[in-house]
């Protein structure tokens, strides 16, 4: 278990995936991290949830731990191998929108990127984000991460195309950026 200011990273557990699922269900949360249909998932859909908690080298619930009501499920983080041999690894993030730009998804992505770089020594971390969730792309940005490329209207959403944008952040930016922070 890891914890930041707010939050409380754990481990995932079967007892999540009511959770998980009920998260996923959201479209609003469902069209930042899936490019099929937008479409209530049921029971069958929850196995490939937990297929992707058991093989990412790293998967989280978050928990807010600063709610006057104790601490509360508000999302999951997850960190998977793209390519060994480069340690290239794919970072991921959902949240519940009702604390959407409340600084969570920054805490907990700063916090993972940092632990990547210094303790699973990854080299790169890279992600996908589609152009129509400004919030995240700004939250990428500020952290550090590089617009690589954009994969024009590849999602379909809500009647509009959206384009898929890749980011990534190198080690040595990563270091670079926390040494320009602490000088």
């Amino acid at each position: 278990m890891f914890t930041t200011k707010r939050t409380i990273l754990r481990a995932y557990g079967p007892a999540d995936l009511p959770l998980l699922l009920g998260l996923i269900n959201n479209p609003l949360v469902q069209n930042t991290l899936i490019s099929d249909h937008i479409v209530p998932r049921n029971h069958r859909f929850a196995t490939k949830l937990e297929e992707i908690a058991n093989e990412a080298l790293l998967y989280v619930i978050i928990e807010a731990i600063d709610k006057p009501e104790g601490p509360r499920v508000i999302g999951a983080a997850s960190i998977t191998v793209a390519n060994v041999k480069n340690r290239d690894v794919n970072f991921g993030i959902g949240i519940v929108p009702d604390v959407w730009g409340q600084g969570y998804a920054t805490e907990v992505t700063e916090f993972l990127v940092d632990y990547s770089f210094k303790n699973l020594a990854i080299h790169r971390v890279s992600l996908g984000v589609l152009d129509s969730n400004l919030g995240a792309i700004k939250l990428y940005k500020k952290i550090g991460f590089v617009d690589e490329g954009r994969k024009r209207k590849s999602n379909f959403f809500d009647g509009k195309w959206q384009d898929s944008i890749h980011m990534g952040l190198l080690e040595e930016e990563w270091f670079a950026k926390q040494s320009q922070a602490s000088a």
